[in-house]
This record gives structure tokens, C-alpha cells and sequence, in this order.
């Protein structure tokens, strides 16, 4: 199938949720709040406690927060898509045109997960440059942050989770009918993204950050465990949102 069409539907998409504020706002809050925490818990980690556990366990902070950072975006545009439209009554006219079911879901699909995709990379490309140029300037040693177990992390997981934001949104659009309600059901989704964030703070002891090799073995196996919830979220909420997604149903909805 030609890209030509869902990517029409995907200018369109983000063209209009640009002009809406707080989605204007909010991506370029989340653009900017990513690198900047990140770059600050690495420089602060590294200047109370830079050990190779400190190292370790700053992956799976920075890799969270860099992953949240760009699904939240996902969330914001799929909303005002989808439930904004028709909030907004714009929807019908787009569920007229003359392109097929699956045109469309690929355009609203895109139109998410495209610009989302290069606030991920942006910001972890501004994150290590940042970060090592900061160290370098305070005489501190370089690291890579996110680590190789960081990177799986975010280059596998987060983008699973941005696709099933937007299948999770075309499942509750007949549902709600503001879009703020929208933002609150997506927020749970994203909550996924906490498990590789949470889960490595059990090994903290009263000594400091336990055995490296076991906080690595634990930060993997946790990024495997995240990798696949994301992908059962997805799958299911996938081949729901594909049942529902028939627009002459939504057509009578609106």
C-alpha cells in the first residue's frame, strides 16, 4: 500500500494539532523537558556519586524519562485527532473522503507516531552530547547514558508504547467526549514506561547500589518484562481499535 495517502492524513493530523495551544505547548515542553532532566540527573549523579553502580542505575532513570517524554506527545496528538475532531465537529468531513479504512488508520497512526519518534531520537541525541559536554567541562569522566540496556529500552519499547497510545485513543473515541478525558485515559498507558524506572530501586541497600552485575541483570530483565507488556498492550488494544475503527459507525457518532 502507497504511503502517499495516510501520510496526507498524517500533515493534516499534525498541521491541526499544532494549532491547538496546549498541544503546541506540550510538545514543545516535553521536547525540552526530557534533555534537560536527563542531562541534570546524569551531571548530579555523577558529581555525589560517579561509581559504576551510580552509572547503572542512571540508565534505566534517564531511559524512563526520555521514553515518557516522547509518548506523551503521541498521546497529546492522537487526543485532539481523534476526540478533538469531534469535539471540535471536523471529524465528519475527514471520514468522508474517499479513502479506504485502512488509509485512514494508517494516517492518524503516522501522524503520532512520526513526530514522536524524532522527539526519542532528538532527545537522546541531545542527551548524550549535553551530558558528556557537561562532564568534560567539570573534569568529570564521560559515559554513555542511556547505556546499551537504555537504548533496547527506548529503541524497541517506546515505540510500541506510541502505537498502542494511538490504538488505545481510536478504542475510547467513541467513548469520551472531551478530550481532556482522553489525555486521562492515555496517561495510564504511558504509566507502563515507570516499570523500568521503579523496579531497579529494589536493589538499593543500606551500602549503596548492590552487586553491578546483578543491577545489570535486573535492569535487562526489567526492560524485557516492559518490552513485552508493551507489546501485549499494543497487540490487544490493536486488533480492538481494527474491529472498531469502521467509519460509518463513527460517522453516525458524530
Amino acid at each position: 500500500m502507497a504511503l502517499e495517502k495516510p501520510m496526507i492524513v498524517a500533515r493534516s493530523d499534525l498541521r491541526m494539532a499544532l494549532q491547538v495551544k496546549y498541544v503546541k505547548f506540550g510538545l514543545i515542553g516535553m521536547a525540552a523537558l526530557g534533555p534537560v532532566l536527563s542531562i541534570l540527573l546524569v551531571v548530579g549523579f555523577m558529581m555525589a556519586v560517579p561509581t559504576e553502580g551510580a552509572v547503572l542505575f542512571l540508565s534505566p532513570l534517564v531511559s524512563s524519562l526520555l521514553g515518557m517524554m516522547s509518548i506523551i506527545p503521541a498521546s497529546l496528538i492522537s487526543a485532539n485527532s481523534l476526540v478533538g475532531e469531534k469535539e471540535q465537529n471536523t471529524l465528519e468531513p475527514l471520514l468522508c473522503t474517499p479513502l479506504t479504512d485502512t488509509e485512514l488508520l494508517l494516517g492518524k497512526l503516522l501522524g503520532s507516531f512520526i513526530p514522536s519518534s524524532v522527539l526519542l531520537i532528538g532527545g537522546l541525541i541531545v542527551t548524550v552530547i549535553g551530558s558528556n559536554l557537561l562532564l568534560l567541562m567539570l573534569g568529570l569522566p564521560t559515559i554513555l547514558v542511556p547505556d546499551l540496556a537504555g537504548l533496547f529500552l527506548l529503541l524497541t519499547a517506546a515505540p510500541v508504547m506510541m502505537v498502542a497510545v494511538v490504538f488505545t485513543m481510536i478504542l475510547i473515541s467513541g467513548r469520551v467526549k472531551r478530550v481532556y478525558e482522553a489525555y486521562q485515559t492515555s496517561g495510564a498507558v504511558v504509566m507502563v514506561f515507570i516499570i523500568p524506572m521503579v523496579l531497579p530501586m529494589t536493589s538499593l541497600s543500606d551500602s549503596g547500589f548492590g552487586d553491578p552485575v546483578q543491577l545489570s541483570n535486573l535492569i535487562w530483565l526489567t526492560n524485557i518484562v516492559t518490552l513485552l507488556i508493551a507489546v501485549v498492550l499494543m497487540l490487544v488494544s490493536g486488533v480492538l481499535a481494527l474491529k472498531r475503527f469502521n467509519r460509518d459507525r463513527m460517522i453516525s457518532r458524530v
